[in-house]
């Protein structure tokens, strides 16, 4: 991975804002850059859909 590339984002789920999972992504694609995806919130117990905000690295 190159550090200089990539830009990390957390998940925060739609409903009860929890902080989720810590991922990245190229900041060169933004075409492709999903803005917020469908997944498991341990706090709801249930899917919902999770927004995603820019971070630094290990930061919640």
């Amino acid at each position: 991975m190159a550090k200089g590339k990539s830009q990390y984002c957390t998940w925060y789920c739609g409903e009860c804002k929890m902080a989720g999972q810590v991922t990245y992504y190229n900041k060169h694609n933004n075409d492709t850059i999903m803005k917020d995806k469908k997944r498991f919130c341990p706090k709801c117990r249930k899917h919902t859909v999770h927004k995603r905000k820019d971070t630094k690295k290990g930061s919640s």
